[in-house]
């Protein structure tokens, strides 16, 4: 170990270490081929909304969500072949995950119009006794959703989207000040290890705001595969939070050792950004069956309720459907 360097590598040190390694230059291949289908089927659903959805009320918030995916992997794929970018990547990917969050919490809202007609069209049962803060609390009685409820998990979603990109900047700061290294390991005298704690509480406080919502509002979006849009954006944020963690973990006990001239520590975030790859190109393949098809019409908009009291169908609906792909 005393011959392996925690150094993050410049590109310059970087490719004649890295020359001539059959597996390096294979997996490069693999990352680079994940990044271009990642693309690819963005700019399929990008045609598809554009072509199907060219005034939907809640069509920017859905194309910034299948907007994250390519751009996420791209920000692994430029770390990855430029190690000394690494922090830089992962202020402006954190950041987009956290604005992701919210815009979810908007697209829910989105559905019923906005604010003012999502709490006058119905009662919805709301309880804040729900995962991953409160599941536990008895003591959160349900009740009717209003908009001191509805402020509250906004303001809950909302935080994570100035916390993290505050502590991401902070670290660049201290990374630039030469005070922080991403490769260091976790403990008390790295400045990093504070910062991920204030990051995973705000994380839970978020996703605790939108699972509050969500579980109040899920019944009457059944048919919108709302449990699978939220499932694409909650697991491209734990995934990245998660499996950082454990691998530093892995690599602080050595389980992760060093090759080359490669610390542990520097080969653990080598997983980590190429696994990123892999999971966010899966995390697109489930945001198209999420996100890219014609949402059925809703009573709470004024077409959908003359629909309604006349128990037919939204007949521009069913003659896009009839026309255009749908997802598996």
């Amino acid at each position: 170990m005393s011959n392996c360097s925690e150094e993050l590598p410049y590109t310059s040190q970087l490719y004649p270490e890295l020359r001539g390694d059959a597996t390096v230059i294979a997996l490069a291949v693999i990352v680079v081929l994940l990044l271009v289908l990642t693309i690819a089927n963005y700019v399929e659903e990008l045609w598809f909304f554009f072509r199907v959805h060219p005034h939907g009320p809640n069509r920017k918030y859905v194309i910034f969500i299948l907007t994250l995916f390519p751009v996420l992997s791209l920000c692994c794929v430029l770390a990855l072949f430029v190690p000394r970018s690494s922090l830089i990547m992962e202020f402006f990917a954190s950041t987009l995950r956290a604005i992701g969050i919210y815009v979810f919490l908007k697209i829910l809202v989105g559905y019923f119009g906005d604010d003012g007609k999502l709490l006058a069209e119905m009662e919805l049962p709301v309880t804040f006794r729900s995962p991953p803060c409160c599941c536990c609390c008895v003591c959160m009685k349900s009740s009717t959703l209003n908009s001191q409820k509805l402020k509250i998990s906004k303001i809950l979603c909302f935080q994570l989207v100035i916390t993290r990109p505050c502590t991401m900047l902070i670290l660049t700061l201290l990374w630039v000040d030469n005070k922080y290294k991403q490769t260091d390991e976790t403990g008390p005298s790295n400045p990093g290890t504070w910062f991920q704690v204030i990051n995973a509480i705000s994380l839970l406080l978020a996703m605790w705001g939108v699972i509050s919502l969500l579980r109040a509002l899920e019944h009457k979006l059944s048919r919108n595969r709302i449990r699978a849009k939220f499932l694409a954006v909650q697991l491209a944020m734990i995934f990245s939070v998660a499996q950082n963690a454990v691998l530093s973990l892995m690599a602080s006990r050595n389980v992760i050792g060093c090759v080359s001239t490669r610390g542990s520590m520097v080969q653990a975030n080598r997983y980590h950004l190429a696994l990123l790859v892999l999971e966010t190109f899966l995390l697109s393949l489930l945001a198209r069956y999420a996100y890219r098809f014609q949402d059925p019409p809703l009573p709470y908009d004024d077409q959908g309720k003359e629909n309604a009291e006349l128990g037919t169908s939204n007949p521009s609906f069913t003659d896009k459907c009839s026309n255009s792909p749908t997802s598996s």
